[in-house]
């Protein structure tokens, strides 16, 4: 029997980001992530075309964004939500950069965005084609640093036993 502090299910990039900012907030804390393949088959390495946020305040914004979002969304999404997302993404992007992602640079070193179906301006920020493999290699990179996470391969969430499975 293993115990741990932190459960974490899947290795994309939702898993490994939370159980990363948990391993450094509580640095005496143990986090496991499972996952049911190897470590790097997510969808998130799948994802191609980048990411879009609000990268260029002198050339677009957080109101444009907003708005493109709610147009494509064609009322299925909740306002609210996407003000988050999209208000918040900037400082996510940051993050990924500090822990080593890679996006695309201009030869001035500026970042290279794109422009996509939906989107008014150019903000897709992205590593060639293969942004999702990008982002999941810094990611596990990361994590395969801190000593208080461990991760478990090939294994299927149905085996686990938890606490109150066990006779007291």
């Amino acid at each position: 029997m293993q115990e741990v502090d932190f459960l974490v299910i899947g290795t994309g990039i939702a898993g490994l980001t939370y159980a990363y900012k948990m391993a450094n907030k509580f640095p005496d804390k143990k986090v496991l992530i499972v996952t049911k393949a190897a470590a790097e088959e997510t969808n998130t390495k799948y994802a191609q075309g980048g990411v879009a946020v609000v990268f260029d305040p002198e050339n677009d914004s957080f109101e444009k964004h907003i708005e493109d979002t709610l147009i494509a969304g064609d009322g299925l999404c909740n306002r609210q939500t996407v003000e988050i997302v999209v208000k918040d993404g900037p400082a996510r992007i940051e993050e990924l950069i500090k822990l080593g992602t890679n996006f695309d640079k201009e030869e001035g070193g500026d970042y290279k965005l794109g422009k996509e179906g939906g989107h008014s301006e150019y903000r897709i920020i992205h590593h060639k084609d293969i942004t999702g493999w990008e982002m999941e290699r810094a990611l596990l990179e990361a994590v395969s640093k801190r000593s208080n996470i461990e991760i478990i391969k090939h294994c299927f969430v149905i085996d686990l036993i938890t606490q109150h499975h066990l006779a007291i």
